[in-house]
């Protein structure tokens, strides 16, 4: 692999991973959320 095929390669990975955590983190965030609107709506705040 050369250098240009190395920098393509990384250049690909790189938006990918940035999608995985930002959806792993929105996906807790959502989870998280619903979790105290639950609490909230039993009234245990």
């Amino acid at each position: 692999m050369s250098y240009q095929e190395g920098v393509v390669v990384f250049e690909s990975i790189i938006p990918i991973a940035v999608g995985v955590t930002l959806g792993c983190l929105a996906f807790i965030g959502i989870r998280e959320f619903w979790h105290e609107l639950a609490i909230a709506c039993k009234g245990g705040f």
